[in-house]
């Protein structure tokens, strides 16, 4: 029953309510995978059009359980497509951000809230009604943490992705608790939790869904080079404070020792001209290709940092020469990686090298390297600077 501006009602059976909405899930899922069909082939987005069949599937479900309510067969499919489609929806974002997307735990816990349903036949409409929200809740629930989480958290879509979904998580929350306090034929769960109330806000949740998730895909929903980098990598780099801390530390350690050591300060070139040429996800592949390029050419001995912005620090343990050996490494390695295989686009970087003097703090080394990567900028960039054979070579 809907409220028009005029004041007046309009009234549609379940039948025809569940049909509509059946409808424009099904459009919206369709774009979504032919989309995906025709241009995208990575997990996140696989796994999001599976989640969009099964929506779709659901929703015939549904349509037909209007008609045959007592059908335990369609009830069963119905919630165990619905679970399923909110499982996938998390396992597709969690292969966004890079991390193993545990499909199959989707597809075992639909299956048990189905054959919960099958087996609670004699309940009727809400055969298995108890497991099939709470299954929908948690999957609804993770995938909005998830959106939330790793890639995904630096995405404004994905922020309104999480949002939508733990909205959804909520709603059928607090529907599985007033089922299994006042059951499903109470006055509170047929006023304001019913199937005509939930089948609106599966519409909502459908439209703004599939709008963020095909925004989302056209983003790029894996890193565009050919090297696998697993999202977890960024652990390995210290935020500021921390790689501070820690670089204060180890310079009072290698002043008392008289050990060598160099700050090797990496920052790609013309970021953000590059962000704003290419787009956002393609500068944020480049930062995750510099990054793991560096972790994997630095000694294990090395301590990492991300200097914000464009750049990453690390601190080497070694002289000057090893210093630079180390930096043509990166350097070489970025010519062989690709962002963008199949346009063969490459990240240039400036790698500048500056040695500790006695008593210097992070703070006044880390001005020094800013410096001379400034300084390799203005140069033109693409150069390794702060090592008197690099230098001579550019007078």
């Amino acid at each position: 029953m809907i409220r028009t501006l005029l004041g007046g009602l309009i009234c549609l059976n379940l039948p025809t309510l569940l049909l509509s909405s059946g409808l424009v899930v099904t459009v919206c899922g369709l774009i979504f995978i032919i989309g995906s069909v025709a241009q995208h082939h990575d997990r996140a987005s696989r796994l999001w059009s599976a989640a969009f069949t099964f929506g779709i599937l659901a929703m015939v479900s549904f349509a037909v359980w209007s008609v045959l309510p007592d059908s335990p067969a369609i009830i069963g499919v119905g919630n165990g497509s619905l679970t399923l489609a909110m499982g996938l929806i998390w396992s597709g974002s969690r292969a966004y951000n890079g991390r193993q997307p545990f499909g199959l735990l989707s597809f075992a816990g639909a299956l048990v809230v189905a054959i919960l349903a099958w087996v609670d036949g004699e309940n009727g409409s809400w055969a298995g009604g108890q497991a099939f929200l709470i299954g929908v809740a948690v999957f609804a629930a993770l995938a909005g943490v998830e959106a939330f989480s790793g890639r995904m958290r630096r995405s404004i879509n994905a922020h309104i992705l999480a949002v939508v979904m733990c909205a959804v998580g909520v709603f059928f929350a607090i529907r599985a608790v007033v089922f299994a306090i006042s059951g499903p034929y109470s006055d509170v769960f047929l006023g304001y939790l019913d199937t005509d109330i939930t089948t609106f806000v599966t519409v909502l949740f459908v439209v703004t869904a599939s709008t963020s998730m095909n925004v989302l895909r056209t983003e790029g929903t894996s890193p565009r080079g050919s090297r696998t980098v697993d999202v977890e990598q960024w652990e390995h780099f210290r935020p500021r404070e921390s790689f501070a801390n820690e670089v204060n530390d180890r310079l009072e350690r290698l002043a008392r020792s008289g050990a060598p050591g160099v700050l090797a300060r990496v920052e790609i070139d013309n970021l953000a001209e590059m962000n704003t040429a290419f787009g956002r996800s393609f500068s944020d592949s480049a930062m995750t290709l510099v990054g793991a390029i560096l972790r994997d050419e630095v000694s294990a001995s090395a301590v990492l940092g991300h200097s914000g912005g464009a750049g990453f620090d690390a601190l080497l343990f070694g002289d000057l020469d090893s210093a630079l050996d180390c930096a043509k490494r990166v350097r070489a390695a970025l010519v062989d990686m690709p962002i963008d295989v199949s346009q063969g686009l490459r990240v240039s970087v400036t790698i500048a090298l500056a040695v500790p003097e006695s008593g210097e703090k992070f703070a006044a080394l880390s001005e020094r390297a800013a410096g001379l990567v400034a300084d390799g900028h203005a140069a033109g960039g693409n150069l390794i600077v702060g090592h008197p054979e690099e230098d001579a070579a550019r007078v």
